[in-house]
This record gives structure tokens, C-alpha cells and sequence, in this order.
């Protein structure tokens, strides 16, 4: 009784309605994605791609209210507990209505007729998961990571160096005198472009363009190394955490 309690405290201090209300539309949002795919062999509507992507909005919408919240606390402990925790709550509740929603095309036969028709279905291929619905709520919990991870560096991050540079020092137990702002400062602007740049590299390495492979590995480690000599650390802080 003391852990529900202790859990339902947690979440009515740090699950806001607003999040709430989204996790509540992604949560429709999947099962009425799950119906309509089953009539989308061809995979051409865009509403079945509801399944992944409600759960998915869901997930994220708690690192977007970090652009608002009137604390802007943007420190690793609050960010990554966002990242990986909320979107539980969106793709578990993802999966229970898809789940209710594969019983019931199911029971009326809808799947089994669509499969009939076309066993390479774009969505559910004759050979496919046995539970589908599954399979798609945790697609959407990758998703709602990924997307919140990516408006952190976009959007966030970005933000907070511009209108917040102090608390992004701080934050990221960085030297807080005056003489290393200007550093640090800079050493933190560089952070997004090197997420960002990771990212081409795995595309670039995917895609065999190998030009842009090359001189995206070359930027990332001028900006890496530009970073770590920039930046002075707060020895102290540092070790404490």
C-alpha cells in the first residue's frame, strides 16, 4: 500500500493534465490507427501510422513541456528520466487499446479477411507477429524516445544556451566564473551540432555516400576536440556528482 501510494504521489506531482490529455489522445489515437490498417494493404493511409505515432506524441510531449515549465530545468537527471520513463506510460497504455482493438477486428473477422486478400498485407502479412499490437506499442515507445531526444537537441538545448546560458553551465557542471562563461558557452553551442552530426553519419554510412561520411567524421571530431578545449569543468561538482 506504501508503494502505491508512493507512486501515485509521484505522478500527480509530475504527470501534468496537459500530458495526461495527449497520452489520452495517442492512446485513442493508436487503437483507431490499428482499425483503419487493417483495411490499408497497401500501407498508403496515413492515419495507420497512428499506431506507433500516438503513443510516440505521447512519449515526447512531456520533453516538450520542458520549453514552458516555468523551472527550465534542463539537467541530465530531469531530461533522461523523461525520455525513458513517460513514454512508458503512452506506449503501455498504446498497447491495451490496441490490444482490445486486434480482439475485435479479430472476433469479426476483418483481419482474417484482409490477410485472405492479400497475405503480403502491408501492416499484417500473413507470416507477420502473432500479436501485432504489441509490436507496434513498443515501436512507439522508441519512437516517443527518439522524438523527444530530437526536439531536446533542435529545439531545447539550443534555447536554453541562447536565453539561459548560466543555468546550462551550471547544469552541466561547468566552471560558473565570470572569466570561462564566454568558453563554456561556446563549448555548449557546440553540443547539438555534434548529436546532429552523428546522426548524418549514420545516414551518410547507410545510404554509402561516402564523401559525406568522410567529412561529416572529420567536423565531428574538430568539434569534439574544439569542445573538450574549450570547456573548463568544475573539478569539484564534478566528483560530487
Amino acid at each position: 500500500m506504501a508503494n502505491r501510494s508512493r507512486v501515485r504521489n509521484w505522478i500527480a506531482k509530475n504527470y501534468t493534465v496537459p500530458a495526461m490529455i495527449v497520452t489520452a489522445f495517442g492512446v485513442l489515437s493508436s487503437a483507431a490507427g490499428f482499425v483503419v490498417a487493417v483495411g490499408d494493404p497497401e500501407g498508403e493511409n496515413p492515419l495507420s501510422w497512428f499506431m506507433f505515432l500516438g503513443p510516440a506524441i505521447a512519449g515526447a510531449f512531456p520533453t516538450v513541456e520542458l520549453a514552458w515549465q516555468r523551472e527550465h530545468d534542463l539537467s541530465l537527471p530531469t531530461v533522461v528520466r523523461r525520455w525513458f520513463l513517460y513514454p512508458v506510460f503512452g506506449a503501455a497504455g498504446a498497447v491495451i487499446a490496441m490490444g482490445l482493438a486486434e480482439l475485435s477486428v479479430r472476433s469479426s473477422g476483418a483481419l482474417a479477411a484482409a490477410q485472405a486478400a492479400d497475405k503480403w498485407h502491408y501492416w499484417f502479412p500473413a507470416d507477420g507477429p502473432a500479436v501485432p499490437s504489441v509490436l507496434f506499442g513498443l515501436l512507439g515507445y522508441v519512437a516517443g524516445l527518439l522524438l523527444a531526444l530530437t526536439f531536446y537537441v533542435v529545439v531545447l538545448c539550443p534555447l536554453q544556451i541562447l536565453l539561459r546560458p548560466r543555468q546550462a553551465i551550471a547544469e552541466n557542471r561547468l566552471d560558473r566564473s565570470p572569466e570561462h562563461f564566454r568558453r563554456n558557452r561556446a563549448a555548449l553551442a557546440l553540443m547539438p551540432f555534434l548529436v546532429l552530426g552523428a546522426v548524418v553519419i549514420g545516414i551518410a554510412m547507410t545510404q554509402g555516400i561516402l564523401w559525406l561520411a568522410v567529412v561529416a567524421i572529420l567536423l565531428e571530431i574538430a568539434m569534439t576536440v574544439a569542445a573538450v578545449r574549450l570547456q573548463r569543468v568544475d573539478p569539484a561538482r564534478r566528483r560530487t556528482s
